[in-house]
């Protein structure tokens, strides 16, 4: 049984059929793809869309048996009576915790379409990754006026020279401002409109900029209550050898199927990942059973 809809399950499912095994893939929402929906919402990052379609096509290629609109509980992953669950739920932004974080979005509600966004928009970056950089240009492409804000001495700090330089020069033709070494202190309502306080990380200086949306990307917490749910019932107690994982061997040693489950999390539900460790996490994890 492999719990979700993403690419690191997506994977999964794919390499653990191939391997004999017969699978089935439980999906909360009504179509696969998971986050890179959202990672596609950007005309830089649009082809980013290719991967998710070809393991999609692979999925049904292989006769994956699909369940959508099903929120796995423990209850429905042991009554499939499973040798192997891969728990690969991924996880949320992850929550504020300053003055007013109530009145800021996330990455996910603007690319999810939940949340739409016009004028002026300050976007703080913590993470240097794609989804903010990704929410900048869908946002600036549809007219809105964008400033990207970090704490960090650089923008997308955690990409390679080559992504970032091709989604830089794209924010900059779209008019994108970028500031450094700052983070946002609190954020209050003035009228229909934010005031959103920034300090400077090295002098302590503040400044306040009224904008009409306030954005901020954070990364993700886990989605791990049932992987935790399902460890102490597992053979393996949910764990895997790690030294093993470095090596190049089997995450579980000797493997006994038949004698109650076994028990691994891959992906965002362990920790952010991007594409090449979610993938990385579903080889190595799927290849020796």
């Amino acid at each position: 049984v492999v719990v979700g809809g993403g690419l690191a399950e997506r994977d999964a499912a794919r390499l653990l059929t191939e391997r004999g095994h017969d699978v089935t893939l439980l999906e909360a929402g009504s179509a696969l793809g998971g986050q890179l929906r959202l990672a596609s919402g950007s005309p830089t990052r649009a082809q980013v869309w290719g991967v998710a379609d070809w393991l999609i096509s692979e999925v049904q290629r292989l006769n994956v048996d699909v369940r959508l609109n099903t929120f796995a509980e423990e209850e429905e992953v042991l009554a499939l009576a499973p040798d192997v669950v891969i728990v690969a739920t991924g996880g949320w932004p992850e929550p504020d915790e300053y003055e007013g974080a109530e009145l800021a979005v996330s990455s996910w509600d603007v690319l999810s379409g939940e949340a739409t966004l016009a004028g002026e928009v300050l976007l703080l970056d913590e993470s240097g990754d794609q989804p903010a950089l990704v929410c900048a240009e869908a946002l600036a492409t549809s007219g809105c006026s964008v400033e990207l804000v970090t704490p960090d001495r650089t923008i997308a700090h955690d990409l390679g020279p080559t992504n970032s330089a091709v989604f830089l020069k794209s924010l900059a033709r779209l008019g994108v401002g970028f500031s450094c070494y700052e983070e946002i202190e609190k954020i209050k309502k003035a009228g229909n409109r934010k005031a959103v306080t920034l300090r400077h990380i090295m002098t302590g200086e503040r400044r306040v900029r009224t904008v009409d949306h306030c954005l901020v990307e954070r990364g993700l917490t886990p989605n791990e209550g049932l992987f935790f749910a399902l460890k102490p019932k597992s053979i393996n107690q949910g764990q895997v050898n790690h030294q093993a994982l470095i090596d190049g061997g089997s995450a579980f040693g000797e493997v006994q199927l038949g004698e109650g489950f076994i028990l691994a999390r891959i992906g965002d539900a362990i920790a952010g990942r991007n594409i090449h460790a979610a993938v990385l996490d579903a080889v190595r994890i799927c290849k020796d059973l």
